[in-house]
């Protein structure tokens, strides 16, 4: 997960990663490129991609085709993102907590970041 070989920190960046317990949001990260959003765990809930323009005055669901489908996830799951507009944020957002632990990770290779400026 972005870790040297010998282990140690997580050398992603930017990265937002932890858990839920409940429902709420994680921290806030601004991603530009391809980027990774990894969910995952054994859990009974629901967790969102959203998304702000405005610098986290107003946070919107995002859709993961044309039809609008909500990035809404239920089970662990891996995809990959792509923001093509600078100084986006990104979040995630548990709307239901049932039981287990939600864990989370939302990253990007420093490589990536440089080259998009960050």
């Amino acid at each position: 997960m972005g870790q040297p070989a010998g282990g140690g920190r997580d050398t992603s960046s930017p990265l937002i990663s932890g858990s839920f317990t409940g429902t709420g949001q994680s921290s806030v990260a601004p991603f530009l490129g391809y980027f990774n959003v990894s969910i995952f765990g054994t859990f009974s809930g629901t967790v969102d991609i959203e998304k702000s323009f405005d610098n986290g005055a107003n946070w919107l669901k995002v859709s993961v085709n044309a039809s609008g489908s909500p990035a809404s996830y239920t089970s662990p799951v891996s995809v990959i993102a792509l923001e093509p507009e600078s100084q986006v944020l990104y979040r995630l957002n548990c709307t239901t907590f049932g039981s287990g632990t939600i864990s989370y990770r939302v990253s990007q290779s420093q490589s990536s970041a440089k080259a998009y400026g960050f």
